[in-house]
């Protein structure tokens, strides 16, 4: 279930830069190696640079899986695209509260510059 997980965060991150092969290309092996390798490098970001402790990245990783499963039900059942972007937004809403009671607003906003910066470089 974990490798699942770290499969689907790396694939809405769309961090896919760091092969010559596009996501769709590789197969589920490679793209399991590569959200761990993505996964390994935020942890440690998170743990090394800002200072998160191991009960801090846990949590982080509780909120991503409850994010990722309940944007994989609202998908399920939520009856038209409308109903489904508007159940997303209150949901992303929710994880970036959860995110700054966790982190803290400044290092979450550090976090999402890194993340953004890394899938920058990796899509040139």
């Amino acid at each position: 279930m974990r490798n699942l997980i770290l499969f689907i965060l790396v694939f809405l991150s769309g961090a896919t830069a760091a092969s010559a092969q596009s996501w769709d290309q590789m197969n589920d092996e490679q793209k399991l190696m590569k959200a761990k390798e993505f996964r390994a490098d935020n942890q440690k970001y998170l743990k090394n640079t800002l200072g998160m402790t191991q009960t801090q990245l846990d949590d982080i990783d509780n909120v991503n899986v409850c994010y990722l499963s309940t944007l994989d039900r609202i998908n399920r059942y939520a009856k038209d695209d409308a109903a489904k972007d508007k159940l997303a937004d209150v949901l992303a809403e929710a994880r970036s509260a959860q995110l700054d009671a966790i982190m803290g607003v400044e290092k979450r906003d550090k976090y999402m510059a890194y993340v953004k910066e890394k899938i920058g470089k990796g899509n040139k």
